[in-house]
């Protein structure tokens, strides 16, 4: 909570919006942003969209393969929350599914659900209408998403709420969506909220059941955050769903990278116990579950950067690429996608086309750099096809544009 108290050294908020002003003390930044998050675009269509999809009182999510939509509760405000180790929410996330047809990923989204909408909108998934509907048209593609949809951007709640639905619709058509753990959902667990936007807060304070009138308290705001996201929270149980490494196919997927002592130590494990972690389980010595530290330590799932980063001499290359062959190896994958690192320069591939690099920092509150996805689409001679797709050049066009190919 420290972390929170020092955004609130300042001055007052004599720019926000009545509703909004605040008797406490925040930092001009703080006061900005939520002036900004207040006022933006109220008549635009686009703005009507983003309101729709991101409503804050709703969460909907798949318990099972054949599951229907389910509402979640939200929780009280700014209070304990209860956790129910074995309740009726526990699905351990899968670690290896079957995709039919395509296979499409998009990297890091950093709350910014206009880019999110413009990826999924790219990979031929989703059609919206001029009221602001979204509806699946992707068939029985099979999306993922490779994590870090919280922070630095003001919707957080609004994609996964969208996503979970998309994912409703998709297994009706055999398909499916997916989201990774990514580094910022495991900061978010355990407090770490350095990198949330004042709208943020006031996203997940509003799905907390706070009024607009009670966001001028920052500390019942920063309560409320903390009863969502910490183990066994609202939030916490909701991400518990995510792998945290997905095998499609022969396609690995990991927010950060994937070593041999990944491997080693097992993938469904650390799905496992990541997920434990998130729920808020008890550890058979009767204390609460802890993450392995390979899922979240410096050279973990999820903030390994070896991959995803420029190699720094031909050495490190080599290095790399062998450590990336015999864990593929061990989980019988042929290729791996990774987010985490912005590539600026855009995606792009490494090790004989053995790891695709997709985080291109298309949020706002990153690079705002145009929309790219991967695809992966099988052929008639049982190869698959992988590309990235981006952004056609004319306006409002969502032509795809090859920018690099490769078939294995």
């Amino acid at each position: 909570m420290a972390l929170l108290h020092r955004q609130m050294r300042g001055q007052q908020c004599s720019s926000l919006p009545k509703q909004l002003a605040a008797p406490t003390v925040l930092s001009r930044r703080v006061c900005r942003q939520l002036s900004a998050h207040t006022a933006v675009g109220r008549t635009s269509n686009k703005r009507h969209l983003l309101q729709q999809i991101a409503g804050a009182t709703l969460l909907v999510h798949t318990s099972s393969v054949s599951s229907a939509s389910a509402t979640l509760a939200a929780p009280d405000r700014g209070g304990e929350v209860s956790t129910s180790p074995r309740g009726s929410d526990v699905l351990d996330p899968p670690t290896y599914v079957t995709a039919t047809g395509r296979i499409v990923a998009i990297g890091d989204l950093h709350g910014d659900l206009e880019k999110a909408v413009e990826a999924l909108m790219l990979s031929n998934v989703i059609s919206v209408s001029e009221e602001g509907t979204v509806s699946w048209v992707g068939g029985d593609t099979v999306v993922v998403q490779l994590g870090d949809v919280l922070d630095r951007g003001d919707v957080e709640i609004g994609i996964i709420n969208m996503l979970r639905y998309l994912d409703v619709e998709a297994r009706r058509h055999g398909g499916a969506v997916y989201m990774l753990n990514g580094n910022h959902e495991s900061l978010n667990v355990l407090g770490d909220f350095r990198y949330v936007t004042p709208g943020a807060f006031a996203e997940s304070a509003l799905y907390g059941g706070l009024s607009e009138s009670e966001l001028r308290d920052f500390k019942l705001v920063a309560q409320v955050r903390y009863s969502l996201y910490r183990p066994g929270g609202q939030l916490a149980r909701e991400f518990a769903r995510n792998p945290t490494v997905l095998v499609v196919n022969d396609t690995v997927f990991a927010h950060g990278g994937l070593l041999p002592t990944h491997t080693e130590y097992g993938i469904e494990r650390i799905n496992r116990e990541v997920a434990a972690w998130m729920r808020g389980d008890l550890a058979p010595d009767g204390g609460p579950c802890k993450p392995p530290v390979v899922a979240m330590g410096a050279n973990s799932v999820m903030w390994n950067r070896s991959l995803s980063k420029d190699f720094a001499s031909p050495n490190e290359r080599y290095h790399a690429c062998r450590n990336l062959q015999q864990a593929l190896a061990r989980v019988g994958g042929r290729r791996l996608v990774v987010g985490h690192t912005p590539q600026v320069g855009g995606a792009n591939c490494e090790c004989d086309n053995r790891v695709w690099r997709i985080d291109v920092g298309m949020s706002q509150g990153v690079l705002n750099r145009p929309v790219q996805v991967l695809e992966i689409a099988p052929r008639e001679d049982g190869e698959v096809e992988t590309r990235i797709l981006r952004k056609g050049s004319s306006l409002g066009s969502y032509d795809t544009d090859f920018d690099i190919a490769a078939t294995l």
